[in-house]
This record gives C-alpha cells, structure tokens and sequence, in this order.
C-alpha cells in the first residue's frame, strides 16, 4: 500500500471517527475550545470506537443503526495527535467512545492511547471521557494522567434511562461513578495533577426530562461534587433512529439551561431558588436570574449588601460585585455604569439612600429590546 493511499485511509478513518462525536455538537476533526477570556484552544475530539454494543434511542451510533464503524489503535491515535501537536495545528486532546466491548476494555484503551501520548512527549491538555460502569482503578489513573476527566450523566434521572433504552444502572453505573471522578480528581488535585478537575452533559429533549430535574442534578453536581462545567447538548433527530421524527430541542431552552448552571456554579444559586412553570420548565423569555429576582421581589442596598447579595441583582456579574464592594458608596445609580453594572436591568433591584432606583415595568420594557 502506496503511503498517499495509506495517508487517504487515515483521514477517512479521522473524519468518521470525528463525526462520531458531533453527538457533542462540534463540528471536528479539530475545534476550537474556549478557554477562558477570548482565546480559544484548538482541540483534536475523535472516538477511540465507534463500534457499540448499546441501543441507545437518540444515538447516531446506536448498535441497530447501520453505519460504516472504526476504531483507533493507541498507539497509532497516539502518533497521529503528537504529529498534529508539533505541526503546531492542535494544543489538545478530546478522546471519548462508544462502548465496543465493555466498559473496562474500552476506557483502557483511551488510556493507553493517553500514556502513549506523554510518553511520545505530549504535554497538552487531554480530556478524557469515563465510560459508564468503569472500575474505580482506571478511574484514578485517568485522574492521574489526564487534565480533565469526565462522565457523561445524559439524563437526569433513572426513568429517563429507560425511555431512552440505555440499560445501565443509574445509581450504580452513573452516580457511583460520578462520586468516584471526584473523588480521584480531588486526591490528583493535591498532587498538582487534572488541574482542570471534572466534568459531565446532558441531553436536552430527547426524553421528557424538566427542566427542574435538570437544574436539580446540576447543582447536586456542581456542588456536591465540584464539577468544573456541566455541558448541554440539545437533541436533534438523528435518521434512522427511533427518534428520527422527533423535532428537534429549541435552542433558548439549552441557552436558559446553561445561564442557569453558571448561576449554580458561580452565583451561589441553589436548585431550590429557580423558577419553574406549571410543566417545571424555565421561562424561555426572561434570564432565569431575573425570573427569581422579580418572583422574590428583589430589593438591595448596593451600598451595604454582602458579594452574595449583589450577585442576586440582574445586570451584576462577578467581576462587577467585587468592584461595587471596592468602589462604594455610590450617590448615584448612573455612577454604577463606570462599574460595569447594566444599570436598565439592575435598576429596578437596586436601593440607594433608602429608595428603589425604578419601578419593574421599565425593565421589561427594555427586556424586549435587550439580548438577554
């Protein structure tokens, strides 16, 4: 075999195996992920299978579905990342899969293929995705070898899971292994290593799930847990699949989804504070952090209240509330703009000298004009 011919090969097998996991929503083989500010960290994201022995409903790659499968060996996924890594065309590594046998022989392959990598030199970020059920030893070597390890939790409940056809158990092949990569990126934190610590995702509107189950299992992930994101990916119909003439998930739901998770990761939310209609959905019209401040009748000092209280406020972010604590007093509410408050959206929350800035109506007004 000719090496233009083998080189033919191998791009055809990163293409399908990278498509394998548009499931994630990225469109690969190499992506750009954010990583913090404005500046992106192009990623290589590739199965290590896609051979599948489960039957999932919403999967491209479900083990009914005919589609043409690949598989990586480690070492040659090994190569092929560093060569992409000196060529200055990656800065990292995304590797999941598909079940192909069981849990334990697939995840040592993504971990031997992950060795190869550091002992070929590579010395970028690796993420790594714990197959459902895994031991808790393989566990604790991704924790000791990867910058990010992660398990995907897909529903928020065990109901779900049966609707969907995806014959795990809950308890014991997701949460178990949820409370075990914490706990391994913990210990591995303490010695310097997985600095960018866990994380997990969900699929949104392929089951009936709410949004308040959703929130629920969030926050006991975020905080329970210390997850560093929980990731949304909005179902789209896959054809031929059962599912294939389902509509597709409206994406505000995954966008108030996710403002809602950063408001438990970073706000001090708790599931408890959200504001859910008479089906348990968000309001897809209004930022979950306003729907909760308007439903509370929100009212704070801006000159007195604690970070934790200012962070309540719509229009105040986490940067703004330290510089409000550092600035303070303020006379005037224009004087917050310099700041950074969005004064139109704060203002009806706020209390200076004892009097409420404006009334509500003038910020729902200025909502239906405001990108929220």
């Amino acid at each position: 075999m000719t090496p233009l011919v083998m080189m033919t090969l191998k791009r055809e097998k990163m293409r399908r195996l990278s498509l394998g996991s548009a499931y994630d929503r990225h469109i690969i083989p190499i992506f750009n992920a954010s990583c913090g500010g404005n500046r992106c960290k192009p990623l290589l994201k590739t199965l290590m299978s896609s051979h599948c022995i489960n039957d999932c409903k919403f999967c491209p790659f479900r083990a009914e579905r005919y589609v043409k499968r690949d598989s990586w060996e480690p070492k040659e996924l090994a190569t092929i990342s560093v060569k992409l890594w000196k060529m200055r065309k990656i800065e990292g590594v995304f590797l999941s899969s598909s079940v192909q046998q069981d849990p334990d022989t697939t995840f040592e392959k993504q971990l031997e293929a992950t060795k190869e990598m550091r002992k070929l030199g590579f010395t970028e970020y690796i993420h790594l995705k714990v197959m459902p059920g895994v031991s808790r030893d393989l566990i604790k070597q991704s924790a000791e070898i990867a910058d990010r390890v992660g398990i995907n939790i897909e529903f928020p409940s065990r109901d779900h899971y049966e609707d969907m056809k995806l014959f795990l158990d809950f308890r014991q092949d997701i949460l178990k292994r949820l409370r075990w990569v914490s706990e391994e990126v913990e210990k591995a934190q303490k010695e310097g290593k997985c600095k960018a610590g866990m994380d997990s995702q969900m699929v949104i509107g392929a089951s009936d799930e709410t949004d308040r189950e959703i929130v629920k299992i969030s926050g006991y992930i975020y905080q329970k847990l210390n997850a560093r994101r929980v990731y949304y990916s909005r179902f789209d119909p896959v054809p031929h699949t059962p599912l294939e003439e389902k509509k597709p998930e409206n994406p505000w739901r995954e966008y108030r989804l996710y403002q809602s998770s950063f408001l438990l990761r970073d706000y001090g939310f708790k599931s408890r504070d959200f504001v859910f209609d008479g089906n348990d959905k968000l309001n897809l019209k209004e930022d979950p952090k306003f729907t909760i401040a308007k439903e509370n009748d929100l009212l704070v000092d801006i000159n007195g209240a604690q970070k934790e209280e200012l962070l309540k406020v719509p229009g105040i972010g986490l940067k703004t509330a330290e510089k409000i604590i550092e600035k303070r007093p303020f006379k005037d509410i224009q004087d917050l703009h310099s700041v950074g408050v969005i004064i139109k959206r704060a203002s009806p929350f706020i209390e200076l000298s004892g009097v409420r800035q404006s009334k509500l109506n003038n910020w729902l007004s200025f909502e239906r004009s405001y990108p929220i």
